[in-house]
Formats: structure tokens, sequence, C-alpha cells
């Protein structure tokens, strides 16, 4: 094993990601012929075959895609950890990337507060991104992720930021024209408004209710599940930030108060990215401010709210 070089494997992983010798070239900015010879001397040491090559088309043998992942894994870990040695000093600096719940978490208080701490901090530059797709911190590159729900164990760092109550609401004439909600299961009866989640599980000490959504209408966005339960579309569920200064003006009316829920709100990073200084003080950062800011927005209402 002595004789794989880490040229041979990087070539390998180019190859194979853009499954075409030219196209790794053109990436890479070696020639073909030094791409196929390193790859050929890798097949070599390892005394397997990792490409099919056809005059057409190229492909990963079973062997090769599973030596594939496993190589561009390293690779990441070992960038990581080359990064990390580089800027291991105390000086804040360099790119962080960062993927991060949307709506009026993200856009009223992540963004504020990165960009804040970047303006403190003029040598790191931020990446930052909303989704609600769930990605894989080692395999999408990301120094930081930012999700609400349960988490699965893992090495994974975690730290937590805050937890978040979800409410069940409605407008007044709504319910003025439906009747009152009084259980859970009086929601299969009504329209409901729902984003992402279209099962919903309500929860009071050990008696759990599980509402499929049946009708309705689906917008995933936080805001405009809330412009549609004005407009007397239906029933949501929305965290408390989207829907508090409502309920105080008696715009919209909480139901089934006692069923609420808390979702705790995370930052989740790979523990070799957490030993990178930039990284570490973003969430101290984040950490410090999220719920004062949080608290903040939730009595005056959101922007849209106002």
């Amino acid at each position: 094993m002595n004789n794989i070089s880490w040229r041979a494997i990087r070539a390998f992983i180019a190859v194979a990601e853009h499954r075409s010798f030219t196209a790794a070239a053109d990436h890479t900015g070696y020639s073909k012929a030094t791409l196929s010879q390193q790859v050929s001397e890798l097949e070599s040491a390892l005394d397997v075959q990792l490409l099919l090559r056809t005059t057409r088309k190229l492909r990963l043998t079973e062997v090769g895609e599973g030596y594939y992942q496993r190589c561009k894994q390293a690779m990441q870990q070992l960038d990581s950890a080359a990064d990390w040695a580089t800027h291991s000093r105390e000086k804040i600096k360099g790119k962080i990337r960062i993927n991060a719940v949307g709506g009026i978490i993200g856009e009223e208080i992540i963004a504020p507060l990165t960009i804040e701490f970047q303006k403190t901090h003029p040598d790191v530059q931020i990446q930052l991104d909303f989704s609600s797709i769930r990605v894989d911190l080692i395999e999408d590159r990301y120094d930081l992720v930012i999700r609400m729900g349960e988490l699965p164990d893992s090495t994974l760092i975690v730290r937590k930021l805050l937890n978040i109550k979800t409410r069940y609401v409605a407008c007044p004439d709504f319910i003025k024209v439906q009747g009152q909600i009084l259980k859970p299961m009086d929601l299969t009866k009504v329209p409901l408004i729902y984003g992402s989640v279209d099962q919903w599980v309500l929860t009071r000490g050990k008696t759990r209710h599980k509402i499929e959504v049946e009708q309705g209408i689906k917008l995933v966005s936080g805001r405009a599940m809330r412009l549609a339960a004005l407009a007397g579309l239906g029933v949501t569920r929305l965290a408390d930030i989207y829907v508090q200064a409502d309920i105080k003006q008696g715009k919209l009316q909480e139901i089934l108060p006692g069923w609420s829920e808390s979702t705790q709100l995370s930052m989740v990073c790979p523990p070799l990215r957490h030993q990178l200084a930039r990284v570490r003080s973003l969430m101290q950062w984040l950490k410090d401010q999220f719920s004062k800011e949080y608290e903040q927005l939730l009595e005056k209402g959101s922007a849209e709210n106002g």
C-alpha cells in the first residue's frame, strides 16, 4: 500500500466524479494522459479494476464505486485537517459555509447575526444559503448547519440554540364557520394549511395523535401559510414567531393550546470544522445572541406582521 500516491487517488476521484477523462482534465488542469496513467497505476497498486473504459463511455466498477465513496470522504477529512492546521491560530480568518432554515428565523435572525459577525471579522467570508433539504455535512462540505427537530446520534458536534414553540391557529371567521376544534381528531374534518410536513403529530404527555393531511392547501413557506390562515383557508401549525403578534391582535386564534409543542433549533458541525477558530467563534456568537434576537422579534412581530 505504500506505493499508492495521494495524487493518483485525487486523479481517480476527479475522473469518477466527471465520468470522463476529458472533463476531469479540464477541471484539474492535468492532461488526459497524466490522469489515465495515474489511475492505471492506482489500479495496478490495488490489483483491482476501478473503471470500465470503452471508446464511448466510462463507468465505475462495483469496487470502484465503493472505493470512490470512501476516498472522497477521506480526502475531505484530510482537506479539513489541512485547513485546521493552516488556520489553527486564533486569528479569525477564512470561509464559513452555512446551510440554515429559512423564513423569518433564517432571514430576520440568522442572516443579520452572521452579517454582524462578518463586519466584526472582515477576514471571514460567509456563504449562507437557506433550504429545508437535509444535507450531509461531510458530503456537501458545509461547515455549519442550522436545523429544527430531533437529530440522530452521531459524531457531529451539536449545539442547541433555542426551543421554539409551535402553535396551531386559525382565523376567527374560519372557526365560526367550521365550529370549535376541541380535540386533535377534529382536525381531520377541516382544511389544513401545511408545508413540507403533511403528517402532524400532536403530543400531550404520553398521548399522541397522528393527523394525515387529507384536505387543504400546501405552501412550503411559513409566511405564505400565515397569510392563508389570515385569509380563512384553514388551520395551520407554525412557530410562535410567525403568529404570536396575530394572536395578541385577535387576527388569529390559537386552537388546541394544550397540544402545542416545542422543537429544538440546533447548530450542527463536523468535529474537524469545529476545531477551526472561525467556525467555533461563529457558533459561540450565534449562541450568545440568538435567544435575545428571537425574543425581541417575538415581541414586536415580524416585519410582515406589522
